[in-house]
């Protein structure tokens, strides 16, 4: 109750920062609340999109259902040989069960077929983590419906284009962007509506997502 009370003034005190600040919030303190902070209106995929990590096309507001089973196994193999020391043979057992058990749903999360860490790595939960991810933005990329959202995918987890993302917002230097600076650049990289249609200066018509001017 008190961390959800605490959650809750948070997000009442978002609105009042600038949204460059808001947003290393969202992706380094508060980790992996889905809060629907940069007003943009997000659909699944590009929900899916948001919480992949930086260097796969995200923004690295990370989900803790998608995570949980990556952590739990990188737990459980960084401490399998404690457990082994430690155990009996029968509570082992339920230990095993759990195991296999997580393997399953990390499996299905990571949409089947993908091949497990290598032992010598499956104590580091970025190792399962970063498999679920590529999965992920793998089924984004089969599931664009045109070739501007193939492009904006392959754009968006291009080397250094996300850097603006771990840039911190020091106003004084010349790295906090401006309010719609950043909802413009959150709504380009996840493919989002950005504008009203309407027609352009020179003639041209412009779609929702504000493509022209580029």
């Amino acid at each position: 109750m008190q961390k959800t009370d605490e959650l809750q003034k948070v997000m009442k005190q978002l609105i009042l920062l600038h949204s460059h600040d808001a947003l290393v919030l969202l992706k380094n303190s508060l980790a992996m609340p889905k809060l629907l902070y940069l007003n943009v209106n997000l659909n699944e995929d590009q929900w899916l999109q948001a919480s992949l990590p930086v260097a796969d096309g995200g923004l690295a507001i990370r989900s803790a259902q998608t995570m949980a089973s990556s952590a739990f196994l990188a737990s459980a193999a960084s401490t399998l040989t404690l457990q082994e020391s430690i155990l009996p043979s029968n509570i082992k057992s339920v230990l095993d069960q759990s195991l296999a058990s997580t393997e399953i749903v990390w499996d299905l999360e990571a949409l089947s077929s993908s091949p497990m860490p290598a032992i010598n790595k499956q104590h580091i939960q970025k190792t399962w983590d970063k498999l679920m991810a590529t999965k992920h933005a793998s089924l984004l990329q089969s599931r664009a419906q045109c070739d501007i959202d193939k492009a904006r995918l392959l754009a968006a987890s291009s080397s250094h284009s996300g850097d603006w993302l771990h840039a911190p917002p020091i106003a004084s230097i010349g790295l906090r962007l401006s309010d719609e600076a950043v909802r413009l650049a959150v709504a380009q990289r996840l493919g989002c509506k950005a504008c009203e249609s309407h027609a352009c200066i020179c003639g041209k018509p412009v779609d929702a997502r504000g493509l022209q001017g580029l």
